[in-house]
């Protein structure tokens, strides 16, 4: 995919220079010109928007068109670009016991739900069996018939 210029050798093929374009040029095309987000490749290891000023880094033959990352490079100048790109910055993940903190009271509140249903339930029992026992006592049952 490489080819080789003069002096360097370009990360990209001129056939992708052509295709790709800056996406924040994209999504403020009402404010550019007709064909908006056109990318220059600076220090072979760049591609730099004159819309926008985003410059997007090509790492490894790749270029990372994020938006984030265009933005990141927007205030360096070209002259100050490194070359070649640096690595990615990685989120830093910070391990904790909140997960688990969270996760446990959840299966703690489950329980505690199904001893009130029960309590509630049992109750009910209770309460229907009371109801039957106080039913009008005065009331006779009807006598069976005998043949």
């Amino acid at each position: 995919m490489a080819k080789k210029t003069q002096e360097t050798l370009s990360p990209i093929s001129p056939d992708l220079l052509e295709i790709l374009r800056d996406p924040q040029a994209l999504q403020q095309a009402g404010r550019h010109a007709a064909d908006p987000g056109r990318l220059e490749l600076v220090h072979g290891s760049w591609l730099v928007s004159a819309d926008t000023g985003y410059k997007y880094p090509i790492r490894d033959g790749i270029p990372v068109m994020l938006i984030e990352e265009g933005a990141r490079w927007k205030d360096t100048p070209v002259d100050a670009l490194p070359v070649p790109p640096p690595p990615a910055i990685e989120p830093v993940v910070v391990e904790t016991r909140a997960t688990e903190a969270v996760a446990e009271p959840a299966a703690d509140n489950h329980l505690a739900l199904l001893v009130a249903i029960a309590a509630l339930v049992v109750a009910l029992l209770i309460l229907v069996g009371l109801s039957r026992r106080h039913a009008a006592p005065d009331e006779a049952l009807p006598e069976p018939l005998v043949p």
